[in-house]
């Protein structure tokens, strides 16, 4: 069948995983989108179960499925995505997620003319039940200019602020080619963050917009991974090679700060827990006694310690 790649306004690339139960949905919110035209772009990252022939069973020419030779990650699958997309603007879909039929349209419609990056607030729906409740308040997430320093600062570890690292923006097609902005596969956690960043960290002007449209399905199953050891080691590790690669200004600077001794703050207490977990407790007392900052954690509700990511 012949693929229509004309005048496409959103390209919306689903990276996806073992996802054969839900993907179907997530394709068909993309495809019926309102007032624009768009293309699908699913990148299975080398699955073990029926993804594949569920998205072959969806007949429509505006379907590019590309099959990964490797399982790369979020990151590197939606690189192929990214690189294959002929929209005007891109749009990243998780594949267990949903987007309102009017979402594009209206992000498209309610930005302005010179912005680079359209960000808005999210739905959050517990295992399929219809209640969607909006994950951000104005607070959270304040409309208009959205900058690098907020970004820095509102993306910690065991912390009360709700993290920003979980939007899902639409990305101008031509600023992120014209500035050679790549996933970092080697994040698989937090790498929506990272690229966000490197975005911001070349100047794209990223717009809050007073809108509503993604649906972020949090089913009983859908939890990936729990925050680890490795996981801040590598968030440590991503956050040097940022530094390294782009000269911050100075809020973003005093933000990466509090953002670094929050995650170095993390690794020890996660350190305390293991400690603990092995019956180690006399070591684990040292440690406490070393970082008390770390050890305070120990104090708090286990729902606000447990820092968990899809």
């Amino acid at each position: 069948m012949t693929k229509v790649t004309d005048n496409i306004d959103v390209s919306v690339v689903i990276a996806a995983w073992n996802s054969e139960f839900f993907i179907e949905k997530a394709i068909f919110s993309a495809l019926n989108q309102s007032d624009v035209n768009v293309e699908v772009i699913v990148v299975d990252d080398f699955s073990t179960d029926n993804t594949i022939s569920v998205v072959e069973s969806i007949n429509d020419s505006r379907i590019t499925l590309i099959r990964n030779k490797s399982n790369t990650g979020p990151g590197g699958a939606r690189n192929l995505g990214f690189h294959l997309a002929k929209g005007t603007w891109i749009a990243v879909l998780d594949s267990d997620d949903e987007m309102l039929p009017d979402r594009l349209s209206q992000l498209l419609s309610l930005k302005d003319k010179d912005t680079d990056v359209i960000l808005d607030n999210f739905y959050v729906r517990n295992n399929m039940v219809d209640n969607l409740i909006p994950y951000y308040n104005d607070t959270d997430l304040p409309l208009g200019l959205f900058t690098l320093s907020y970004l820095i600062r509102t993306n910690l570890i065991f912390s009360i602020i709700k993290s920003t690292g979980y939007l899902k923006p639409l990305f101008k097609r031509e600023f992120i080619n014209q500035n050679y902005i790549e996933y970092w596969p080697e994040v698989r956690v937090g790498e929506d963050y990272y690229f966000l960043a490197c975005c911001l960290a070349k100047s794209a002007k990223a717009q809050v917009v007073p809108y509503i449209g993604y649906i972020y399905n949090v089913r009983g199953d859908s939890i990936s991974s729990v925050l680890s050891l490795q996981h801040i080691h590598t968030l440590l590790n991503s956050d040097f090679k940022f530094c390294q690669i782009y000269s911050l200004d100075a809020l973003s600077i005093d933000s990466q700060d509090i953002r670094t001794k929050n995650l170095q703050r993390a690794y020890k207490y996660l350190e305390i827990v293991n400690l603990i977990k092995k019956r180690k407790f006399l070591k684990a007392i040292f440690y406490s006694i070393l970082f008390p900052r770390s050890s305070f954690l120990l104090h708090l509700p286990i729902s606000k310690r447990l820092n968990i990511f899809r």
